[in-house]
């Protein structure tokens, strides 16, 4: 099955790749077909699947779109870097905006039962403008999502097999591609579930399998480090929990997540055992980082860089952990990319008003796979891609999300605007007086110095982005509001519109309607 005489470790034979990804795309492809077929022509769960989802199934969607095949790269780096602590810091931050999305989507079920995403709240609560900006971005998000996946299976089929990784990857879009285009969100919803079974299963053997073979003695612990808690991991905890917290709010598959649950008591536990199954997949992988300094298959003066830490520890072991790891990247990456891809068709849907046809977004999904492809092949630097979208993300997201309290009603969507914009000059502002000068100050915006730095510039500049946001948010309010008192105009008053009861308007703790009380031909 495997094959190491090129050097590099054990590495799955080009048969034996071929039987294991083709065979766990076909099985994919078959449940999600056969959980599309109760959805395909069902308008209601197609676009929504309002209230579908038990708390269980829930639990285990926050696990979807938490993982991706990036965690392999990602999580073991930040061990060798910030050791045991940022480990436990990117953990964290993974799983805690789960409580967020517990807290804010009984509001939106509050605000208007109608509402199924964000998008279609921007657009009733702040008007057209906001609305394509935040359709946009969120559209760009998702996409940038997919090409960091589509990239990080590019290098793993590489590393472990001698196929062209090129096909492989094109077939995996191909394969979700079509069960979420036949059965929209509820596909996603229940093959999403059974990938993260699978998944979790896959992670709790090869993590008996490390821990019976990998054993580094307490002096290689010793010499290495990274045990100790540092300055970088501890500021990890705070950069990291508010770039992903807020950068999550603009990704659809959460909220496709929040308004399936039945109830928000449902929604409430569930982000409970969704955090606690993010926190320790999280845990588990990041640790194979330390453990590969320790155990010497990984060492900071080699050419390996960290983020190949995993797969250093795969190559020491017998070739059959390879073909396991490539099936678990196989699941991570299905779980990963239709979960993106009915968050863009949300995203796109919403972003035209909902007036085409649903087979027209369903074709310009497809279509957008081509040119997400084209970038993944490219290989481009996507944490620093990352970095600028979650910076942009801290800056934004605050200014419309509070327009969901009542008691800021008097918020206008010229207030949001100015906030986003404010959030924006802020970090260039604390840039330039941070670094001492307008050039480097304002080129904080970009972040190219990454994520690891020794001083506190991307600490302050995560931190100054929410709360320059907020200042400039209500200091534009109360001049706007000033302003139309001083020529004698009407204040602006933002009215709620009355409870749907048309389109299900139940209360929290009421039985959900049958998801097949919505039929409609897509």
């Amino acid at each position: 099955m495997a094959d190491g005489s090129d050097g590099g470790g054990a590495r799955v034979s080009g048969p034996a790749a071929n039987a294991l990804i083709y065979v766990t795309l076909v099985c994919f492809l078959g449940l999600g077909l056969a959980a599309g077929w109760r959805s395909h022509r069902n308008t209601g769960l197609f676009l929504k699947a309002i209230r579908s989802q038990s708390v269980w199934a829930l639990s285990l969607n926050f696990l979807a779109v938490n993982v991706g095949s990036g965690m392999l790269f990602s999580l073991p780096e930040v061990g060798t870097i910030a050791g045991i602590t940022g480990v436990f810091a990117y953990a964290f931050a993974s799983g805690a905006p789960l409580f967020a999305f517990a807290v804010v989507g009984p509001l939106f079920r509050r605000h208007n039962t109608s509402q199924w995403s964000m998008t279609a709240f921007v657009m009733q609560r702040y008007g057209r403008p906001l609305h394509i900006v935040y359709g946009v971005v969120c559209s760009l998000f998702v996409g940038m999502y997919m090409v960091s996946e589509l990239t990080t299976i590019y290098s793993v089929f590489q590393l472990l097999t001698p196929l062209s990784p090129l096909v492989p990857m094109i077939i995996i879009c191909v394969v979700t591609t079509i069960y979420t285009a036949f059965g929209g969100v509820f596909a996603s919803l229940v093959t999403d579930a059974v990938q993260c079974v699978l998944i979790l299963l896959l992670i709790v053997i090869a993590t008996i399998v490390v821990a019976v073979n990998v054993r580094p003695t307490q002096a290689d612990i010793d010499r290495v480090g990274l045990v100790k808690p540092t300055k970088m991991g501890g500021e990890l905890f705070v950069i990291l929990t508010l770039a992903i917290g807020f950068a999550d709010m603009y990704h659809q598959g959460f909220w496709q997540r929040t308004f399936a649950s039945r109830t928000d008591r449902d929604l409430r536990w569930s982000a409970l055992f969704g955090f606690c199954m993010v926190f320790v997949v999280t845990v588990l992988v990041g640790m194979t980082g330390p453990l590969a300094a320790w155990a010497g298959t990984w060492s900071p003066g080699s050419d390996v860089p960290g983020s190949s830490a995993f797969f250093t520890i795969v190559a020491s072991l017998s070739g059959w952990v390879s073909g396991l790891t490539l099936v678990l990247t196989t699941s991570l990456s299905c779980c990963a990319i239709d979960t993106c891809q009915a968050a863009l068709f949300a995203s796109l849907y919403d972003l035209v008003e909902q007036r085409v046809s649903i087979w027209a977004v369903r074709a310009a999904v497809v279509l957008l796979n081509v040119p997400v492809i084209v970038l993944a092949m490219r290989a481009p630097n996507i944490l620093q891609v990352y970095l600028m979208a979650d910076l942009l993300a801290c800056a934004t997201v605050l200014p419309i999300l509070l327009g969901l309290l009542r008691r800021l009603n008097f918020l206008h969507w010229t207030d949001a605007l100015a906030g986003c914009f404010g959030g924006i000059i802020a970090v260039g502002a604390f840039g330039q007086a941070y670094l001492g000068n307008a050039h480097d100050g304002w080129r904080l915006l970009l972040l190219d110095g990454g994520l690891y730095v020794d001083d506190e510039r991307v600490l302050g500049a995560f931190c100054f982005a929410p709360l320059g946001s907020l200042v400039f948010l209500f200091s534009f309010a109360g001049l706007r509001m000033l302003a139309t008192r001083l020529l004698g105009r009407n204040q602006y008053r933002y009215t709620s519109p009355a409870p749907d009861m048309a389109a299900g308007d139940v209360r929290a703790e009421d039985p959900p309607p049958s998801p097949g009380s919505d039929k409609g031909g897509c």
